[in-house]
């Protein structure tokens, strides 16, 4: 591409339902959005740091290969595809998967700590941040770790009081300032889209609101 993408992040806590709405784009923009992850870049579990009482806490910065995540997303900027190693979440005996990621028009950068990375930060054209009820946030937590992810219910809860609402307010909620956009997920979800398909169409170089205008209009 010539022309450098328009790189949206978004970030919200756990549960907040980030993925719902990436997942929207999708189906809308097809292959004139890539979609980069923070979730395939989990470093193992004999890297991870271990809270007081001997758990591995999956909910910090250090968690993650975020050298590899800036370089995958400086290469989808620059045009070049990015060759993603797909991360098993709680599966470490499942086959090792690989994901090629192409260059597009739009690209969304995914993650809880996308923010509080620097380097990262400063790749993106855009931030939004998704909010929603925190009770809401804990019961899609725990729908998905019981049907995705084969997480007992009491680890859940445990991580969610000791290591997720910990780190959301250490490194994720002080950045919700600085966003551009802040979506409410309460609401209808067609708004919502809307309300980010419009924030793109302004926000975004012209030649790539070219691009994308009869997908989304």
């Amino acid at each position: 591409m010539s022309l450098q993408a328009f790189v949206l992040g978004v970030s919200g806590i756990s549960g907040s339902g980030k993925t719902f709405f990436i997942q929207r784009l999708k189906e809308k923009l097809g292959d004139k959005v890539a979609v980069v992850s923070f979730d395939d870049y989990y470093k193992p579990k004999h890297e991870q740091a271990k809270d007081e009482n001997g758990n591995i806490n999956f909910d910090l910065p250090s968690a993650l290969y975020h050298e590899r995540f800036q370089a995958d997303l400086l290469n989808l900027i620059q045009g070049h595809p990015a060759l993603i190693k797909k991360y098993h979440f709680e599966n470490a005996d499942a086959p090792e998967t690989t994901e090629v990621i192409y260059p597009a028009p739009v690209i969304i950068a995914e993650g809880l700590f996308i923010f509080d990375f620097p380097e990262i930060d400063g790749l993106l054209s855009s931030r939004m941040y998704v909010e929603t009820d925190m009770a809401l946030s804990l019961q899609r937590r725990l729908e998905r770790d019981d049907k995705e992810r084969g997480i007992p219910k009491d680890r859940s809860l445990y991580q969610w009081n000791n290591h997720v609402l910990p780190a959301w307010e250490k490194y994720i909620q002080p950045h919700v300032s600085r966003c551009n956009l802040v979506i409410k997920n309460d609401g209808p979800h067609d708004q919502n889209l809307g309300l980010i398909i419009q924030h793109i169409l302004k926000s975004a170089h012209p030649e790539i609101v070219k691009e994308i205008a009869s997908f989304v209009l």
